[in-house]
């Protein structure tokens, strides 16, 4: 029995001694289990063959790049990647302890030479990887107004599918040179994304904010005429501050100003007229009209915004007009056609009398201005001057501001006809003295004078 014992014992012995040995034996021209280099698997592959096995690992290797909307496999040749050992690099394994290191990982990082196309590999991220035909940019969540519903809502972010294509070249290079199996562009963070989220808290907090102040409505009255500020249009006046607050934006409420005074103020403007004998025509404009203060009126809606509460306004005006309506004219008015050397005035509708006149001299350059003035000042009793003259007048009616004015003529006999341009005024319009007090006595301050010339419209 002891000696069965013994032999038993020898017969293991010499088999652990002949397995020991023979994995000694393999291992010392073989690389062991779990051997990796620079990330790639040569276990049980020749030592001696360490360089041909590393670069044979090459000609096989793919790299899945997972993306949102597929996957793509990438081969070495695609963009002619090559990945060789520096000379003289090698794996010392000690075979000697074969058995203790046959389970543990071993990996172990050499000096190699990589080599690649750049223009290959980055055609090949633009056409099958990072396509712009199909690029979907990402957008931040922002608020919206929904016309349907009338108020503000949070409009979902878009994560789209635009790639880091800087970061995603150097993943892709990183994963080759380790061996990676995968590549997936989610897990590397490779897509750009939209900064704000539809639950960011300032974002909801701003929609709030303009949910309240669009229940508000600011309203201008031109007489027959009304212009609304509401909804969207009044809470992009706002802005928000440092302090998330929305507050009125002096630059944008001077911008909506602006806007009302090209769409609504006269002065300088053309406008359609009723010529006595002719019917409609179109008279350039002149001093006459309506003209918004543009800071006055900024100012009086930035206090109203920050009221923030209906109201019923009308703008700061720097020049005002007789009417407010679209024909702001009304319907007291001097009409003078240089055409016709003919002067009327309209009170209330009536004609209360008209006249024969001798306009400027456009011969000598002296041709009264055409255009929709205003009787700004009313004299009596003075002189009017110019360059080498000088003439008492018993009634003077200014109507625009380059010296022209209805007056009085004491020196003239005859009216009308072709007279003006023979022996025409300096510009002034001159009327027969015994009907100028008439029109004088019917005038006021800021009436409309209109002046055209029938010759020529």
């Amino acid at each position: 029995m002891r000696k069965l014992l013994k032999n038993s014992v020898l017969i293991i012995f010499c088999l652990v001694a002949l397995v020991y040995l023979t994995g000694f034996y393999f291992f010392c021209y073989y690389f062991m289990p779990k051997t990796e280099v620079n990330g790639i698997r040569l276990d049980f592959t020749k030592k001696a063959d360490i360089r041909q096995s590393y670069e044979n690992f090459y000609k096989n290797y793919e790299l899945n790049v997972e993306k949102r909307d597929g996957n793509i496999k990438i081969k070495a040749p695609d963009f002619s990647y090559t990945n060789e050992l520096a000379k003289d690099q090698v794996v010392k394994q000690n075979p000697f302890y074969w058995p203790i290191y046959l389970l543990m990982s071993k990996e172990y990082t050499l000096e190699t030479i990589n080599d690649y196309d750049v223009d290959k590999l980055e055609n090949l991220i633009d056409t099958k990887i990072a396509n712009n035909k199909e690029l979907i940019e990402p957008e931040d969540a922002k608020i919206v107004f929904n016309e349907k519903k009338n108020k503000f809502e949070i409009e979902k972010e878009k994560i789209g599918n635009k790639v880091n294509k800087q970061k995603l070249k150097d993943e892709i290079l990183k994963s080759f040179e380790s061996g990676d199996k995968k590549l997936n562009l989610e897990d590397k963070d490779l897509y750009y994304k939209p900064l704000i989220l539809s639950d960011d808290e300032r974002l909801n907090n701003l929609c709030h904010q303009k949910n309240n102040l669009s229940s508000i409505t600011i309203t201008y009255n031109f007489k027959d005429r009304q212009e609304e500020l509401k909804g969207e249009s009044l809470v992009n006046l706002y802005s928000e501050n440092s302090e998330g607050l929305l507050v009125p934006n002096t630059e944008s409420v001077k911008d909506y100003i602006k806007y009302l005074s090209g769409k609504y103020d006269t002065f300088r403007t053309d406008r359609n007229f009723y010529a006595t004998g002719i019917g409609s025509i179109v008279v350039k404009g002149g001093i006459y009209g309506w003209l918004t203060d543009i800071d006055a009126s900024t100012d009086q809606l930035i206090k109203l915004l920050e009221k923030v509460e209906d109201a019923s306004i009308e703008p700061v005006y720097k020049l005002t007009a007789v009417d407010r309506g679209l024909n702001d004219l009304g319907n007291s008015y001097v009409e003078i056609d240089l055409g016709r050397q003919h002067m009327w005035l309209y009170k209330e509708g009536e004609l209360v009398i008209e006249s024969e006149i001798v306009s400027g001299n456009p011969n000598q350059g002296n041709a009264t201005p055409v255009g929709t003035g205003k009787i700004w000042s009313r004299e009596t009793d003075r002189f009017l001057t110019g360059d080498g003259w000088k003439s008492h007048v018993n009634y003077w009616l200014p109507f625009n501001w380059s010296g022209c004015g209805i007056h009085d003529s004491s020196w003239r006999s005859e009216y009308g006809k072709d007279i003006y341009k023979r022996n025409g005024s300096h510009g002034c319009v001159n009327t027969p003295p015994k009907l100028m007090s008439t029109f004088y006595n019917n005038t006021f301050k800021g009436m409309p004078v209109v002046v055209y010339d029938s010759s020529k419209n």
